[in-house]
Formats: C-alpha cells, structure tokens, sequence
C-alpha cells in the first residue's frame, strides 16, 4: 500500500512539475512580485501586458465565431485590430465576397469607447429622433446608418458593424446579417 501510495505521489508531483504554467496567471505572480519590491512601473508594465494578452484571447474567440463562409459569401482572413489607442479592446473583422460584390463583419469586444455608445445606439427614443431605420434580427435591434452600414449592439457590450460596398443595399444587409449566429456572437466573454 505504501509503494502505490509513494508512485501516486510522485506521479502528481511529476505532472504539476511539467505541466506549462499559464502565462495570465505567472503573468500575475510576476507583478505581485514587483508590487510587494515596490517597483511600480514594473507592475503598471507587467499589468499592461496582461491585458494585451487577454484582449488577445477574446479576439481569438470572436475570429473563431466569425464563419468561414455565410451563404454564397466567402470569407477572407480575418484580421485583428488593437484599440490601444483609443481606449482598448479589440476590433476583428472579416471581408466576405460574393462575386465582385464585398461585406464587411467588424465585430469590436471589450473597449471603453464602445461601452459610452451603447446607450447611444440602445436609447429607441433618440433612433426615432434621428429617424434612424431599425429592423429586429434574431431579437435585437439593428440599427441603419446611412444606406451600407448596418449595426448592432449584442448583449450590451458587443459592438457589430456590417457595411457593404456601393453594389449593395439595406436589403442585402439585413439578410446577410440573419444569416449570421448572433447568438454564438453574444455569448462570448
């Protein structure tokens, strides 16, 4: 009985030895390591790139939803924005093609900007003030700007935007926009 306990010890202890450690969480050990020296701006560095990287793995996840194709549009690579300078977050879109005909997904997650327009692109009193066309997909609201910009608020932080090139209309917009899986889209955090 003590050998086997002995070998199931030293298995786990083997294990947790080689098994990678997760960088967010060293990444957090490193700058209470520096918090408690007292090295300020190491913490203030360290905390930064911690957040890069957990933007990073948001967008990863939204690219993810992001489908390959959507009814007779191909999609193209999806690229990935940082909104550093703008506040932060991520903005991640997608050209998809149709013939000569071109849309664009942009779907923007996790930014203090989008977070203050919200409340501006939600509020229905000040859309039927601005005689802002609405339709509802899938339960939410979509909003018209202009007559190839369609967006969209999903779960009340999750900012979608689909334009369309001069060959296409509202329309177009709005069903390319019920083909997609908002509420895969919404459930990510």
């Amino acid at each position: 009985m003590k050998s086997l306990l002995l070998a199931l010890l030293t298995s786990t202890l083997v294990t947790a030895q080689s098994a990678k450690p997760d960088p967010f969480e060293e990444g957090m050990r490193q700058a209470f390591a520096e918090y408690k020296k007292g090295n300020h701006e190491a913490v203030t560095a360290k905390l930064r790139e911690l957040i890069k990287l957990e933007e990073e793995r948001g967008a990863a996840k939204v690219g993810s939803v992001l489908p390959d194709a959507v009814e007779g549009w191909k999609g193209e690579t999806v690229k990935n924005d940082d909104l550093t300078i703008v506040g932060g977050g991520r903005s991640i879109s997608r050209v998809y093609v149709s013939g000569n005909r071109l849309i664009t997904l942009k779907v923007i997650k996790d930014s203090p900007l989008v977070k203050q327009l919200i409340p501006l692109l939600t509020n229905e009193d000040l859309l039927r003030m601005g005689n802002r066309k609405t339709h509802n997909i899938s339960g939410d609201t979509a909003i018209m700007e202009g007559e190839r910009k369609l967006q969209m608020v999903l779960d009340q932080r999750i900012y979608l935007e689909i334009t369309g090139d001069e060959t296409l209309f509202e329309k177009d917009l709005v069903a390319f926009a019920r083909k997609l899986d908002l509420k895969a889209l919404a459930k990510l955090k």
